[in-house]
């Protein structure tokens, strides 16, 4: 007798242990329905296009983490199904592949410098991981960045190669190089985006400035010299000695001079130093006004390409390798229309991906346009233009060679006046 009570209570237990089990999953699958939904319901929405893979821009990093470790912790597959486990594993693929592309591009810069990591090899590499970001603000926005570090690698390399010859010309033969070879010198070494790098040429380019600043004093006063000797026994030869032409130096296009006199005199233009470039002969020159009259100050510089109306600006900005945070306000109605700010955020706080500053409201961020980096930005009360290197030339853009644009750079300066004739 006392064995079957015995018997019966353990019955009773084992029927009472499967009750609590059945009633405890049921309860599980009925909730886990519940969290099941709800995850499908969060996955959903990180997406901005499900069918070309585009996650938002914004994703919800505390729910997606939050719902990888209940999947994670649920090893029987109670509470998620094998569609939402999967769900999952493919918006956090997309996810770390986003945060992988954001970390990369992050290593590469050092400051306002590019790291000393940085390969062809490896931009070209981070470039094609990006095409799999589907969602273009942010692949515009990483595209830029690392658009920013290749125009930074590849003026380094240009850099490199033409101090390299400069300098081989210049232990060679002191006195080979001229006016224009060591401004050129000078200008590379200014774009020179690299710690190392740069450490590497200072003093080589201090010893080329110097020698040739004391070359150059030295070379004029004797060429003045004798140019006044020349003159001197000009004026002192008798009437029966015949004529011999002294050897003055001239530095003035005269045809481009008497051009741009007569255009500027009728625009009422009196500067002292004027831009002037020419529609008719698609050409830019430096004039600088002494007696009266303008003289050419540099070289003629060929245009590729203006698509600039003709009338009166000023330079603005001689831009080289301006900050993240460079910009310029277009905002016609803002009383600081046309202004560059090297921190644009003290007078905007948001942001846009527009690369034509035509169109970009209120702010044009310079780091949105590569072909900016470098370049001359000009404007009147209506207008914003830049010169620039590049294809083709955006509305109110002109363009010229990259060489030409870096002697414009070391022979201007903000506040110069241009004129479109």
């Amino acid at each position: 007798m006392k064995a079957l009570k015995k018997k019966f209570k353990l019955v009773r237990r084992v029927c009472q242990t499967i009750l609590v089990i059945g009633v405890t999953t049921f309860v599980l699958l009925l909730c886990g329905g519940g969290v099941d939904v709800s995850a499908q319901s969060t996955l959903l929405h990180q997406y901005q296009t499900r069918q070309q893979q585009a996650l938002i821009t914004h994703v919800d990093t505390k729910k997606i983490q939050l719902f990888n470790k209940l999947i994670k912790a649920d090893v029987c597959g109670l509470v998620f199904s094998p569609q939402t486990k999967q769900d999952l594993q493919k918006i956090m693929r997309l996810f770390n592949n986003r945060q992988q592309n954001q970390r990369q591009i992050a290593s590469y810069f050092d400051g306002n410098y590019y790291a000393n990591t940085v390969t062809k090899k490896r931009l070209d590499r981070t470039d094609q991981n990006l095409l799999k970001e589907k969602n273009q603000t942010v692949y515009q926005r990483q595209k830029n960045r690392l658009d920013t570090i290749r125009i930074w690698f590849d003026q380094t390399q240009d850099a490199n190669q033409f101090l390299k010859k400069t300098t081989e010309a210049f232990k060679a033969n002191h006195d080979q190089l001229d006016l224009t070879q060591v401004s050129q010198a000078n200008a590379y070494y200014k774009l020179i985006k690299n710690r190392r790098w740069q450490r590497y040429w200072k003093p080589q380019i201090n010893e080329i400035l110097a020698y040739f600043k004391n070359s150059q004093a030295n070379r004029d006063k004797n060429q003045l010299q004798q140019e006044k000797e020349q003159l001197a026994a000009l004026k002192n030869a008798p009437l029966t000695q015949s004529y011999q032409p002294a050897h003055v130096t001239i530095v003035d296009n005269v045809q481009v001079a008497d051009d741009a006199n007569k255009a500027l005199q009728a625009a009422g233009i009196t500067a002292n130093e004027v831009l002037y470039l020419s529609q008719s002969d698609q050409t830019l020159s430096l004039l600088r006004r002494s007696n009266g009259r303008y003289r050419t100050s540099g070289p003629l510089i060929r245009i590729i390409a203006n698509n600039t109306n003709s009338g009166l600006y000023r330079i603005r900005e001689v831009i080289t390798n301006p900050a993240d945070t460079a910009g310029v306000v277009t905002d016609r109605t803002q009383p600081t229309f046309g202004r560059y700010y090297s921190d644009a955020t003290v007078v905007d706080s948001t942001t846009n991906s527009v690369s034509d500053y035509n169109h970009a409201q209120p702010t044009f961020w310079l780091k949105n346009n590569p072909a900016l980096q470098m370049s001359i930005m000009f404007g009147n009360s209506r207008t914003i233009g830049f010169i620039y290197s590049g294809s083709s030339a955006l509305n109110n853009g002109i363009v010229v060679e990259n060489s030409d644009l870096i002697t414009l750079t070391n022979l201007i300066n903000s506040g110069t006046t241009l004129y479109i004739n």
